[in-house]
């Protein structure tokens, strides 16, 4: 019979999966990531690199594997243009589902490590130096090219995620998402230090709209792990699973493979007393909804 943590898994989407190839040292490649997924039955992931597309590889993906449902992201770091609207508009008529604000180049990130990078990841090579990444002005608005991407994303449906931006600039996203009919924006990795918000803040951002993303890579990686499951169970117990989702995060050689990472913290979470109801639409439902597959 399989447990609960495996039933959790079957059907499941996972909206942050790295895997390689990629600029850093991933020991998952795109086909593993598939076939992994398979053997677990889930229903898809999205492909996530930091310094590239992922949309050709998504499709071709599919193609090889047509039971599973990758799918296609870009992330509006310096490598490709940062926050451009024509890149972004290319992406999602090329059928990203999701598009992310800057992660390791934004702005927030830089000052927030004091790098725009992870060392602790191993890239290959060296970056050529650069600003960081904003969405803001010098008069702290968002941008012009901001508000387009914003629009672009909205009018294609498709899920904006806002990276490593600052809580000030995600909550000028929300705004501007609100004002624009937006239904699908992900506040990225909420409990991970650099965009850990405690339970008040949550609630503000859920309230305008957003939901909110839960990753395993904190709980079960040697590198990331920055809390137990009996510190996450309650956050989600508050929100009983509504408006959050959880993803993996993982991807790099120190943690386990992406689904069996998600399934070790939902066999945590639910030791912890965590409703399964609450995990099922934080795995299932939600995810669905945010990238389109429901």
């Amino acid at each position: 019979m399989r447990g609960r943590d495996l039933e959790l898994l079957r059907g499941a989407i996972d909206m942050h999966a790295h895997s390689a190839p990629s600029l850093f040292p991933r020991p998952i490649t795109d086909h593993d990531l598939g076939r992994l997924a398979l053997d677990y039955g889930m229903r898809g992931f999205v492909m996530k690199d930091h310094d590239s597309a992922t949309f050709h590889r998504a499709a071709q993906l599919k193609g090889s594997m047509p039971e599973i449902d990758p799918i296609g992201a870009i992330v509006l770091n310096r490598s490709v243009g940062g926050i451009d609207p024509y890149v972004v508009e290319a992406a999602l008529q090329y059928g990203a589902r999701v598009v992310w604000m800057p992660t390791n180049h934004s702005k927030h990130h830089d000052e927030y490590y004091g790098t725009p990078d992870y060392p602790q990841l191993g890239r290959r090579q060296p970056q050529l130096p650069g600003p960081g990444v904003t969405v803001l002005d010098e008069n702290g608005r968002l941008t012009g090219d901001t508000r387009t991407v914003i629009k672009l994303v909205a009018d294609a449906g498709a899920c904006l995620c806002t990276g490593h931006l600052s809580l000030e600039e995600t909550r000028s996203v929300i705004a501007e998402a609100n004002r624009v009919g937006l239904e699908k924006l992900l506040v990225t990795h909420v409990n991970l230090s650099l965009t850990k918000y405690d339970l008040d803040v949550q609630r503000e951002l859920v309230a305008g709209g957003a939901y909110l993303e839960i990753v395993a890579v904190t709980c079960v990686s040697d590198l990331f792990g920055e809390q137990t499951p009996a510190e996450l169970a309650p956050i989600i117990d508050a929100h009983a699973g509504e408006r959050l989702i959880l993803s993996s995060d993982l991807g790099q050689a120190s943690g386990p493979p992406h689904q069996e990472g998600m399934r070790m913290l939902l066999h945590s979470l639910l030791d912890e007393g965590v409703d399964y109801g609450a995990l099922e639409k934080m795995t299932k439902e939600n995810p669905a909804f945010l990238t389109g597959l429901d």
